[in-house]
């Protein structure tokens, strides 16, 4: 299993580097309608960015114990 650093966007495979960029650029009432789905599961996801010990990344709305995509471990 790997951490998700692609997904579809409008029926295109884009990076979370793209899909943060394109958050970044829509104003914020309408970041809600941005539809980013899962390459595996097609399930909406929602893109992270880098942290101090984990890259960017996407994680499911949703958790989806289905997909192959693994969610990194949380720090507390």
């Amino acid at each position: 299993m790997s951490i998700a650093n692609q997904c579809k966007f409008f029926g295109h495979v884009i990076t979370v580097e793209k899909a943060l960029a394109v958050r970044k650029a829509t104003p914020g009432g309408n970041r809600n309608t941005l539809v980013f789905e899962c390459i595996k599961c097609g399930q909406p996801v929602r893109p992270h960015l880098a942290g101090d010990r984990c890259a960017a990344h996407f994680v499911h709305l949703v958790r989806n114990p289905q997909c192959q995509f693994i969610e990194p471990a949380r720090e507390y």
